[in-house]
């Protein structure tokens, strides 16, 4: 097996968090060439990353003190350093949307695990632990604020004329919003406008659109997806954290003070990066051959103006290219 770390380099410090010590032993055994510290009651996980300065957290859903994705939530505040890996072994919308929404995880993992997979899916998160910026949760300055909002603007891709209308109320009043109702339109506006959050339905009646919102963001990881739709499901939801790192996902009807938070918290850190454009990767998709991406249905014609779109941030890292 690959080392999850380069050599050369100290070994990666994992902390595993866990209420089943055979899962815990088992993680431990896997990742005998890094520091691993145990976990069996999330409770004392805080304490635990902030002691062990830890490179990645892996994580449990269920269990009995606190679910997984409330301990990632604490952990995103105390050790922002620290990707963050969510372990389940079923699935569940309302975890894996609070995953998204409130633990921002790296990637969600399904047990039983491969793993060899798990090693290099370690082996990324700890790389980028350690090699990128931290987007803090400091929030950005009135000023700054209202820049970001006049500068940056905000692509609705939804053709149902009712969302289309609800979101242009709850908007409208306070960003740069521009509407598409195809993805041709929505390429012609990332063309020519600088577009930092991406708000989409996964499906319109022209078909899917998660492959093109991965697309995306394998190429422009620094644009927020926040994905806004009436017929979620958990494996869908999961895809797009692991293979879209989507930023938000909303459930419709929209609610007008979720989508205001949402859509705030991707303009801010859509601005900071911006302005730390070394944090960019830890919002990228993975280049793993064992994370590989399915075939894409979108055109060979919309992949190329995906992957030419203009980044518009100072030494933006292609990925993927």
């Amino acid at each position: 097996m690959d080392r999850p770390t380069a050599a050369g380099s100290p070994p990666l410090r994992i902390l595993c968090i866990d209420d089943e010590m055979r899962i815990l032993r088992a993680l431990k055994a896997l990742f005998r060439d890094c520091e691993v510290q145990l976990c069996n009651d999330p409770r004392q996980a805080v304490a635990m990353a902030s002691q062990f300065d830890v490179d990645v957290v892996i994580c449990d859903q269920r269990m009995p003190q606190m679910q997984g994705i409330e301990v990632l939530r604490e952990l995103k505040s105390t050790a922002p350093r620290a990707m963050r890996i969510l372990l389940t072994g079923y699935a569940d919308l309302k975890a894996v949307l609070g995953s998204v929404n409130e633990g921002e995880v790296f990637r969600y993992v399904n047990k039983p695990w491969d793993n060899a997979e798990m090693r290099a899916l370690v082996a990324e998160a700890g790389r980028i632990s350690r090699d990128a910026a931290v987007i803090t949760a400091e929030p950005i300055s009135e000023r700054d604020a209202a820049e970001a909002r006049t500068e940056v603007g905000i692509l609705v891709l939804e053709d149902d004329v009712n969302s289309q209308a609800r979101l242009r109320e709850i908007l409208a009043p306070h960003y740069q919003v521009r509407f598409a109702n195809n993805a041709e339109r929505a390429l012609q506006i990332l063309e020519q406008h600088e577009t930092g959050v991406v708000i989409s339905e996964t499906e319109s009646r022209q078909g899917d659109l998660t492959s093109l919102l991965k697309a995306l963001k394998i190429h422009h990881p620094h644009i927020a997806t926040v994905v806004i739709t009436e017929r979620a499901n958990a494996q869908t939801a999961m895809e797009l954290i692991n293979e879209g790192q989507v930023y938000r996902m909303l459930l419709k009807p929209v609610r007008m003070g979720s989508c205001r938070l949402s859509v705030d918290s991707a303009i801010t850190r859509y601005w900071k990066l911006k302005r730390n454009p070394r944090a960019i990767q830890r919002f990228a998709v993975a280049n793993l051959p064992s994370f590989a991406l399915p075939p894409t249905t979108i055109s060979e014609s919309l992949l190329a103006r995906i992957k030419g779109l203009p980044s518009r941030i100072v030494q933006i890292v292609r990925f993927n290219s």
